[in-house]
């Protein structure tokens, strides 16, 4: 009887040793095609956004489109802001949803800066290695900028007043800046800066809307 009684011990021990063994036999959840099925409606709706944001890239008279980004100043350029473009360290480059008629592109730049946020809109015009053709479309831009012009809500218009800075082909950076002739305090440090400029073989011509405060203002730029 004790004989019996520890035979059916051991079989019950060595039953109950194999419990984990066929645990791990057992095969697992196909949760697999479910987490890919998340992925793939993730990646379609990222580009489904993507389509939206470019579907909404319009290009505008050039006076048109200039008012509509001085007007989206005072909102930090958050209602021309595209898709991202690139991140390079401390500068997130945007596409802007305005263009202007002939630009290779158009972009909105935003820094890492705690101290000035500001967003500032870019518009390359012209690249290329011919400096007569750099400086005949450098002239030309300005021309146009003259006749740009901020519309406020209220139906009044300021138009872009500065001064010319001719090029010259032994100079390798070349900027002429125009201001906004209002007294809107919201409008007080923009800048439109029309600059040619020599770099890597080609010149280039672009147009660069900016919020600079001086110096004294802006303080030691600090990064997160």
């Amino acid at each position: 009887m004790l004989m019996k009684l520890l035979l059916t011990l051991n079989l019950a021990l060595a039953m109950a040793a194999s419990f984990p063994c066929a645990a791990q036999t057992i095969p697992a959840p196909a949760i697999i095609p479910a987490a890919d099925s998340l992925v793939k409606a993730r990646i379609d709706s990222a580009v489904h956004a993507d389509s939206l944001l470019r579907s909404r890239v319009r290009v505008f008279p050039f006076p048109d489109a200039i008012d509509a980004v001085l007007n989206d100043l005072p909102n930090n350029l958050r209602q021309v802001t595209g898709a991202l473009v690139i991140a390079e360290g401390e500068v997130d480059r945007y596409a802007s949803l305005v263009v202007v008629p002939d630009a290779e592109n158009c972009m909105v730049t935003r820094y890492h800066s705690v101290v000035d946020t500001t967003a500032s809109w870019q518009a390359k015009m012209f690249s290329g290695g011919d400096f007569g053709t750099a400086s005949r479309k450098y002239q030309q831009l300005y021309i146009q900028l003259k006749t740009c012009y901020l519309r406020l809500p209220d139906g009044s218009m300021f138009y872009l007043e500065g001064e010319w800075a001719p090029a010259r082909e032994g100079v390798t950076f070349t900027t002429s800046t125009l201001r906004v002739m209002t007294n809107d305090p919201r409008f007080r440090d923009v800048k439109i800066e029309l600059e040619l400029v020599y770099q890597l073989a080609d010149w280039a011509v672009n147009i660069n809307i900016v919020t600079k405060r001086p110096d004294d203002e802006v303080g030691k730029i600090r990064y997160f």
